[in-house]
């Protein structure tokens, strides 16, 4: 029996990357993420791309996007058919469901009812995936704002809290209401330098004021490279006390990714 070789792969607005890994090797610790392969979507390299994962098992993060957060509510249903529900559903709020990818997460339910965390993601980062999905077997896509708060997790000790992270010349902002993401923004580092740090936050807390209020502290990480660290210390909203995280590099947050499937 032939296995499938397994594929982590970067994707950015600009560009894929891709690595070739053994999870076994990871785990022991023998294995370093040093070479990886580089797709540019503007070039014309995506049939060397669609050559390469072609017959692989692929781990997705996705970049520099913005999740959009909707709860619906929907009757109980068998789990096959609660896809084709949220989509009906999410007909109302987006014109061409086409452009949409979405993932869910149940987060109450009753005899008759559950209530339904969707996230949704708009865009084109994916296009160059689907156009290259012959023959290859997804086994994760997530976005890269789960994963930080998920690694986090166990140095965050509130349940309602503001989380600012830099990664890949991106900067999220995300609240999180009952250790749920409700809301969240992707700004990529030249808005934030022109507009400046303390203005681009604010505008994002006063779009998700209603989260933003119930929220008891404000975490902060891999903002070291950047020069906000005077602004972060200028900064107030509500009063709220903020706490620095450890750096998260690059290599040690895809071996996690990797590792937690």
């Amino acid at each position: 029996m032939k296995f499938r070789k397994n594929i982590f792969l970067e994707v950015t607005q600009q560009k894929i990357s891709s690595i070739e890994f053994s999870k076994h090797l990871i785990f022991n610790k023998l294995y370093n993420i040093s070479n990886e392969n580089t797709y540019y979507k503007d070039d014309s390299n995506t049939k060397k791309f669609q050559i390469d994962i072609k017959n692989k098992n692929l781990y997705v993060l996705v970049e520099g996007e913005t999740v959009y957060i909707r709860l619906v509510t929907l009757p109980i249903v068998r789990k096959y058919l609660i896809n084709d529900m949220i989509k009906n559903e999410l007909r109302y709020y987006y014109k061409d469901i086409n452009n949409i990818s979405f993932t869910y997460k149940l987060i109450k339910e009753n005899k008759t009812n559950m209530e339904i965390l969707v996230f949704c993601l708009k865009g084109n980062n994916l296009d160059m995936l689907e156009d290259s999905i012959n023959n290859v077997t997804f086994k994760k896509v997530n976005l890269i704002q789960f994963y930080f708060k998920s690694f986090y997790a166990n140095k965050i000790n509130v349940k309602n809290y503001i989380m600012v992270f830099y990664y890949n010349s991106n900067l999220y902002y995300l609240i999180c209401n009952n250790n749920e993401i409700v809301a969240n923004n992707s700004v990529s580092l030249k808005e934030v330098t022109l507009s400046k740090f303390s203005k681009s936050m604010n505008e994002f807390l006063e779009q998700y004021n209603d989260y933003a209020k119930s929220c008891e502290k404000i975490y902060y990480s891999n903002i070291s490279q950047l020069d906000i660290e005077s602004d972060i210390k200028k900064f107030e909203y509500l009063q709220l006390s903020h706490q620095i995280l450890d750096e998260l590099k690059r290599e040690e947050l895809l071996k996690y990714i990797i590792l937690k499937g």
